[in-house]
């Protein structure tokens, strides 16, 4: 299972999201919110791997940069094996690929099998809204992505996937 280092949103951008999760629900797409559990919410991946350990500390330095502003954006298509991931694509401002390149710094040696997608210059900062998407549904799945959101990002989390788990650090309250 993967274990990763996210990027969590504001209420209202988290909703928009499940919105959107929804909508692809009905026409039978395979998105996270058919998972039910507390712990599946609307995120921006910084690092994933097969395991994170020791970075508790870390994280939370990063996120005493947070809250910032970030645009939530139009549909963003990755292919695989077992069709597309269909995604919103997150607009890589200064202060995100700064969040992202301090993680990477940070954090990235206590990644085992650190996915070579998260390194800084490879990265493609996003939310995940579907997965396993045949390819007779993209356009169909990304006619329903919303219009772009201005969203805050509100905390850091350590997601472990073996335990389906978080550990969820909130940035400044001012």
């Amino acid at each position: 299972m993967a274990h990763s280092i996210e990027l969590l949103l504001d209420d209202a951008a988290d909703s928009r999201v499940r919105d959107v999760w929804g909508a692809l629900g009905t026409i039978g797409l395979r998105t996270p919110c058919a998972i039910d559990a507390p712990t599946v919410r609307p995120h921006c991946t910084l690092l994933a791997g097969t395991s994170i350990s020791g970075v508790d500390a870390s994280i939370t330095m990063v996120a005493q940069r947070l809250p910032f502003t970030v645009v939530v954006g139009p549909p963003l298509l990755f292919s695989a094996q077992a069709g597309f991931t269909v995604a919103a694509s997150v607009v890589p401002s200064t202060e995100l690929l700064a969040v992202h390149a301090r993680v990477h710094r940070l954090c990235g040696d206590a990644v085992t099998g650190l996915d070579p997608h998260c390194v800084p210059g490879s990265w493609t900062p996003h939310v995940t809204l579907a997965r396993r998407v045949p390819a007779e549904l993209v356009a169909e799945a990304a006619a329903l992505v919303d219009e772009p959101v201005v969203a805050r990002v509100t905390a850091i989390r350590r997601w472990n996937g073996d335990t389906r788990t978080e550990t969820v650090v909130p940035g400044r309250a001012c």
